[in-house]
């Protein structure tokens, strides 16, 4: 039996009396913040999708896989914009504070 991977290991939290997952840290993602916390006109990379299995495994088909390249197209009352794979997507702030993003210039200094 082989062992999980840190990546895979999910924590239960209680914030306000409201139960939630949420992943463990692990090294690349330190330097990462929510979605929605990046000013419009930003690119930035997924570093990592957190939350519940079921909320991970929907924002991963809608094709935010770690390592993919988004541009913030614009922050509206609640929502937030984004530009993936020439297609837009708009997620509620709920949903976008659980995808931890990169600015793209600090991955590219990672890489070189």
């Amino acid at each position: 039996m082989t062992k999980r991977p840190k990546h895979l290991t999910f924590i239960l939290i209680e914030i306000n009396s409201q139960r939630m997952w949420k992943r463990k840290c692990h090294r690349h993602c330190r330097k990462s913040r929510a979605l929605c916390e990046y000013p419009g006109g930003s690119q930035v990379a997924i570093a990592d999708i957190q939350g519940c299995p079921r909320q991970r495994c929907r924002l991963l088909a809608m094709g935010l896989t770690p390592g993919t390249r988004a541009e913030i197209c614009r922050h509206n009352a609640g929502s937030c914009c984004l530009r993936v794979r020439n297609c837009d997507l708009i997620l509620g702030e709920d949903m976008a504070q659980y995808v931890m993003a990169t600015p793209v210039q600090d991955q590219d200094r990672q890489t070189a």
